[in-house]
């Protein structure tokens, strides 16, 4: 009777450590296809998620990196402030819409850039 109550101390022992562990980052890819109404000619990426630093990706090696400074709320991709790769403050709010499409704003205090898209899967 011993060995089963230790066993069973044992096995919820584990239990509760590996409840503890750090859930796994996920990280989003989405696929921008237009700046505000007009169509890109190559569609750009923008990957966010559970990371200091998102990218977007505008093709032909060109890139801006946000690195995530504060957060505002409980939503994680909204209400986002960043400094970019060129040193400019922004704020970052993707908002999902019907089905997969999502809506990104990347606001600057000069100007306001917001891109549709949809989510990678």
């Amino acid at each position: 009777m011993k060995k089963i109550i230790i066993t069973l101390i044992t096995i919820f022992m584990i239990n509760q450590i590996s409840a503890r562990e750090e859930p796994t980052t996920a990280t989003y890819t989405f696929v921008l296809t237009h700046l505000g109404s007009i169509k890109l000619s190559q569609n750009a990426y923008f990957k966010a998620g559970d990371t200091k630093t998102w990218t977007l990706d505008l093709g032909k090696g060109n890139k801006i990196y946000y690195l995530i400074t504060g957060r505002v709320g409980n939503n994680p991709m909204c209400g986002l402030t960043a400094k970019d790769n060129l040193g400019d403050i922004c704020a970052i709010c993707i908002t999902k819409l019907s089905g997969d499409n999502v809506e990104i704003e990347l606001r600057y205090s000069s100007r306001t850039f917001t891109y549709k898209g949809y989510i990678l899967r």
